[in-house]
């Protein structure tokens, strides 16, 4: 097996910040619950033009540029594999394509791939995969967007948990023999019975189109069951699938929990966050917890890897880098930066 190392990352977040006073309004929502019981304080949204390919291209030129540095040229990369959101700038598109000309990696192959928000974790898993099952490839450009704020309905209660929906784009270039930041292994666990939690019902094949969108001039994320249905079967699941992953990924790469200097989430309640690293023996100075950013989608484990290390409360050792995305799927890679 070669050593498959993240030869650089690449992070696009968008200039418009709305804060939890912002939020209060909008949702209806007291600010104090948004900030402490949420945990959200502001989040980065997207200009109304600015699609999920314009943030996915800036991210994607930062990675690229960044791994100029590590030796790595754009004629290395033969493969680029989208992880993103899939709400893109059109329906039946493959945004990889359009990235592949805009970015001149004419010598890539391109991909789109969907784990929700557990697309970046899920995508280093695959691009090791790939980059050791196919002797001709050196390097894969992960790259992945998000403007999912613009598709929350404060008006659904349904849907209010959403509020710290984000936006920003993310890339990584991973590497073989790159002997720095190596990708060790995953875990995986997927629960299909919250199938319908989160969707957008129009403009599929099943829902076509619906008028009652025509007077929000946009579609909304909904969910066919009850906010008290989901909360109650969340809360009974995902703390224990959450640690599963974890450990066993943990495990599968050959290291015990006492081996991990800071594990990476999505962004998620401050009281959930806390309990699921406590559940793995682990405190808030292990991790950083994303109250200015919001949940990016697939762009949260890196935004937070780049805060430690900007601000020096990371340099090098083991790391997780763990989500849930809907549907759902919990999933968990570790890597040994530096």
């Amino acid at each position: 097996m070669n050593e498959i190392g993240i030869a650089s990352y690449g992070i696009y977040i968008p200039k418009r910040v709305i804060t939890a006073k912002e939020l209060s309004k909008e949702f209806n929502i007291p600010e104090e619950v948004i900030i402490k019981k949420q945990g959200l304080k502001e989040k980065h949204i997207s200009a109304e033009g600015e699609m999920p390919s314009d943030m996915a291209f800036e991210a994607a030129k930062i990675a690229i540029e960044n791994a100029t540095n590590s030796g790595i040229t754009k004629n290395d990369i033969g493969a680029i594999l989208y992880i993103g959101s899939q709400w893109k700038d059109y329906n039946v598109w493959l945004i990889s394509a359009y990235l592949q000309e805009k970015l001149g990696l004419y010598k890539a192959y391109s991909i789109d791939l969907s784990a929700m928000c557990a697309g970046m974790v899920t995508g280093l898993y695959i691009a090791k995969s790939i980059l050791n099952s196919d002797k001709n490839l050196k390097s894969i450009l992960l790259v992945g967007a998000s403007k999912e704020s613009y598709i929350v309905n404060p008006m659904n209660p349904k849907t209010t948990w959403m509020d710290d929906f984000a936006d920003a784009g993310v890339a990584a270039v991973v590497s073989k023999n790159f002997k720095k930041n190596l990708i060790l292994n995953s875990d995986f666990l997927t629960d299909g019975s919250f199938w319908a939690a989160t969707l957008l019902l129009t403009g599929g094949a099943k829902v076509l189109y619906d008028e009652k969108y025509c007077y929000y001039k946009r579609p909304f994320l909904e969910s066919l069951v009850s906010k008290e249905e989901f909360k109650q079967k969340m809360e009974a699941v995902s703390l224990i699938n959450f640690k599963n992953v974890i450990l066993n990924a943990i495990e599968k790469s050959g290291l015990k929990k006492e081996d991990i200097s800071m594990v990476f989430l999505n962004h998620m309640k401050p009281s959930f966050h806390l309990k699921l690293l406590k559940s793995i023996g682990l405190t808030n100075e292990n991790s950083i917890y994303l109250d200015k950013y919001g949940h990016s989608q697939s762009a949260d484990q890196f935004i937070a890897l780049d805060l430690a290390l900007k601000e020096g409360i990371f340099k090098t050792g083991n790391i997780v880098f763990a989500a849930a995305g809907t549907g759902y799927v919990w999933s968990a890679t570790v890597i040994r930066w530096g």
